[in-house]
């Protein structure tokens, strides 16, 4: 018999509870995170996936003779791309020692342990769940800005792998010279990339970007009557009215803990990458976040339905480690960002 087989028994640190409350947490870290504006939660079935590439394809018939034949309009089939979602995992890890400790402490009272691990378990959980929506955000990100998604070994964080999405080349482009150049003006050059933006994907929002580029067309950007600068609110508005519609910049100087290999060292991250500037469409969204079934949430609710528990989303539970002589409560979500290839249009602006 398992050495914890009590801790299911105990309603307020059972899995059920812990998944629960991990569900209950705000998906963008209280405004930290941006994923979830840009890429709306989707619930998919499957954690393999068959991505349909949308078709830009805007047939026009065309007038006939009478008793003559119409336009042929012949079908176009989509891209097909096969995706895998592989999960997104965190966990904490009680040693042999410290659960020693905790036993001596309790007389091996399982109903006192229990109440010790009650001021602990949940907010570990809490913690987990948080750094697993930080990886889906940085995914998100990548998978925007440079249409690749990079899969890391978290035992040691070496690369596994990048896939790319094979996503059209145009949608990517790359300035010939640094739009913070001397010669060249960042205000008439956002303005005419947003032209080309607005033919691309339709209808424009604004631009997600650092703040260096923000300040940067600001600096260039024409004066007020009297010389005065323009403030940043006032370069929304005048870039609106050049534009002919609604516009803001998401700036996006967020930051992040990457682990640097399997230990506890990190190195401090932003999640938008440096250079990049990305249009966003009107409605904001450039694709889904896919979150698929996680097979031990739905074990969870079909054993307590009461629990209401979300099968797609984040999923606490424990497991054993070295013989039952250590316990570890993981969290586990299988999500990832698809971003929709007729809403992409990247900038590499050189600075």
């Amino acid at each position: 018999m398992s050495n914890f087989h009590w801790i299911n028994s105990v309603r307020e640190v059972s899995p059920a509870a812990l998944t629960v409350r991990a569900q209950a947490i705000s998906p963008n870290d209280n405004g930290r995170l941006m994923w979830d504006l840009f890429f709306p939660r989707l619930p998919v079935s499957s954690v393999d996936l068959k991505d349909v590439t949308s078709l830009d394809y805007r047939p026009v018939s065309d007038r006939r003779e009478w008793n003559q034949n119409g336009r042929l309009i012949p079908v176009k089939t989509p891209n097909f791309r096969d995706i895998s979602i592989v999960p997104v995992e965190g966990y904490y890890q009680w040693g042999e020692y410290e659960l020693q400790i905790l036993a001596e402490r309790t007389n091996g009272n399982a109903a006192l342990l229990a109440e010790i691990m009650q001021n602990d378990v949940p907010g570990r959980v809490a913690a987990i769940t948080a750094a697993n929506y930080r990886r889906l955000e940085v995914d998100a990100f990548q998978a925007w800005l440079l249409g690749t998604l990079t899969q890391r070994n978290p035992q040691n964080s070496a690369e596994t792998y990048t896939a790319s999405f094979a996503f059209d080349a145009s949608r990517y482009q790359t300035a010939g010279t640094a739009w913070n150049d001397t010669g060249l003006n960042a205000y008439d050059e956002l303005l005419a990339w947003l032209a080309d933006a607005r033919d691309a994907i339709g209808s424009i929002r604004g631009v997600a970007c650092r703040q260096n580029f923000a300040n940067a067309v600001l600096a260039d950007a024409p004066d007020l009557a009297g010389g005065a600068k323009m403030t940043r609110v006032q370069l929304e508005q005048r870039i609106q009215d050049d534009l002919g519609s609604d516009f803001k910049f998401y700036v996006n100087e967020h930051t992040v803990e990457v682990f640097d290999d399997g230990g506890t060292a990190t190195t401090q991250t932003k999640v938008h990458t440096a250079q990049k500037i990305a249009a966003i469409p009107s409605d904001v969204n450039v694709g889904n976040m896919a979150f698929a079934p996680v097979i031990r949430a739905m074990d969870i609710a079909r054993a307590l339905p009461q629990a209401k528990i979300d099968t797609n989303g984040q999923t606490a539970f424990y497991r054993e480690h070295n013989g039952g002589r250590e316990l570890s409560v993981e969290v586990q979500v299988n999500a990832a960002p698809i971003p929709n290839e007729q809403k992409l249009y990247v900038m590499d602006v050189g600075f």
